[in-house]
Formats: C-alpha cells, sequence, structure tokens
C-alpha cells in the first residue's frame, strides 16, 4: 500500500487543540500490520513516566469506543485491554532482560 493511501485511512486531526501551537505534538501514529503494531513515535514529553498517562487513557478510550461500536460492555472491554496488557508487557520484559544479560 502506498503512503497517499494509508494518508487516505489516517485519523484525521483531533479537535479541541488549543494549547498554543508550540505545545500541541503529535506523539505516536500506530498502524496495524495484519498482525502486529507498526508505529513511529515522539518521546517528546520530559517526563517518560507521562507516557503511562497517555497510555491509561488510550486503553480507557478504546474500551468506550469498543463498547460503542463493536457492542462490547465498557468493563469487559477494559478487561480485555487490560488483560493484553499484561501479557504483552510480560513478554516485552522478558525481553529486555535478554538483550540486557548477552
Amino acid at each position: 500500500m502506498d503512503a497517499a493511501a494509508l494518508e487516505q485511512r489516517a485519523l484525521p486531526i483531533p479537535e479541541g487543540l488549543n494549547a498554543p501551537e508550540d505545545l500541541v505534538i503529535e506523539l505516536a501514529r500506530v498502524w496495524w500490520n495484519g498482525t502486529s503494531p507498526i508505529m513511529n513515535i515522539r518521546p517528546a514529553l520530559a517526563e517518560p513516566g507521562n507516557i503511562g498517562v497517555v497510555l491509561a487513557e488510550l486503553a480507557w478510550h478504546y474500551s468506550h469506543a469498543y463498547a460503542e461500536h463493536h457492542g462490547f460492555d465498557q468493563p469487559t472491554a477494559f478487561k480485555a485491554i487490560s488483560d493484553s496488557w499484561d501479557r504483552a508487557h510480560a513478554q516485552a520484559a522478558s525481553t529486555v532482560k535478554t538483550e540486557t544479560a548477552q
């Protein structure tokens, strides 16, 4: 798929970006590639812990979107997201330990 076709499928810039222009920045662009995510990230926040806040907000918003658009109830969707996070996080943590030990 070429870049122009992908750009047509991109999400619009959200409404409500009312901070000064120099404070508004896109942090990530994530695409699903059939079996896994492909992403560009910008580590622009001064405190890496703030990304945890972003990820928690994403989980909350996704759970509501799944309830609204796919018929899940929100708590079930949120639990599925949280459980998947736990599994993926454990797998990523084991990879980091392996890379560090080498």
